[in-house]
């Protein structure tokens, strides 16, 4: 199985140099949440640099985010020992969601690469289509429960 480079399994560090903290406009207090619910990965791939990709869902990690009407943010991120290549990895998703447009960005204490990745709306569906973030590509789709 393709391991991750070891700057991939330091999750919670390394991943911040490309973090995108701040998003622009878009969602007002005041503004009706559509986000809002409850989403779970259905497509979770990660591809390192110079790897195959790797099947998270395949290998039994999980990403789900809930977002509350007011544009809260709940859940987790677990990547099992045999994706990161060291220790398994636990992130809570607590933060806030903000969308501008048809984009969402996570703003997250955890330190991941989620929150560093631009999600596109569509329907009932959140979705990174092939997106770098360090040195490894992801594609995620998130689906409304």
């Amino acid at each position: 199985m393709p391991r991750l480079p070891s700057m991939l399994r330091r999750f919670p560090t390394t991943l911040a140099i490309a973090s995108m903290l701040s998003a622009c406009g878009g969602d007002t207090p005041t503004e009706t949440n559509v986000l809002a619910g409850s989403y779970r990965a259905t497509t979770f791939r990660v591809t390192p640099s110079g790897q195959a990709a790797i099947d998270v869902l395949a290998q039994s990690g999980t990403l789900t985010i809930t977002i509350a009407t007011d544009k809260a943010t709940s859940g987790s991120l677990v990547l099992p020992a045999s994706v990161t290549g060291g220790t398994a990895l636990t992130e809570s998703m607590a933060g806030t969601a903000v969308r501008t447009g048809n984009a969402v960005q996570f703003q997250q204490a955890a330190d991941t690469f989620v929150r560093d990745l631009t999600w596109t709306v569509s329907g009932n569906a959140m979705t990174v289509a092939d997106q770098a973030v360090g040195s490894a590509r992801f594609t995620i789709t998130l689906a409304r429960q």
